[in-house]
């Protein structure tokens, strides 16, 4: 029975990332953020731990807390990058995920177009941790 529930949530959180890939918050209001995340994005809950005062951001974590979603905004409260921060347990299935939504375009580059604009998205490999980083393509 736990073996069971186990795969279910592996399956879950998988889906979940696919989908959390594909969707691009770039663009929309702090409001239609908050409100995708709640409906969307349910194993993904708001973290108010740590404030800064010199960022307008949001920040979600998943249940299992291998990944810190960090969706930043404008002074207008406008969606201009989104950054995960990720446990290497989730690295495979993150790498399956940019590759199968987003054209590879160089080494851990992929790049996307929606409603007209190019979108980057880059993974970044660190020691502990790796960051996968969304933001229009300059």
């Amino acid at each position: 029975m736990l073996l069971r529930t186990v795969i279910l949530l592996i399956i879950i959180a998988a889906s979940t990332l696919l989908q959390a890939q594909h969707d691009s918050f770039i663009g929309k209001t702090k409001e239609e953020v908050q409100e995708k995340v709640k409906t969307a994005y349910r194993e993904f809950g708001q973290d108010n731990t740590v404030v800064s005062q010199q960022f307008n951001y949001l920040k979600y974590v998943n249940a299992s807390q291998t990944i810190t979603w960090i969706i930043y905004f404008t002074d207008e409260d406008v969606c201009r990058s989104t950054k995960k921060v990720c446990d290497y347990m989730e690295y495979d299935d993150v790498l399956k995920a940019l590759d199968a939504q987003y054209e590879r375009t160089g080494d851990m580059q992929w790049e996307y177009s929606s409603e007209g604009e190019t979108f980057a998205v880059l993974l970044k490999e660190e020691d502990w941790y790796f960051t996968v980083r969304e933001q229009r393509k300059q």
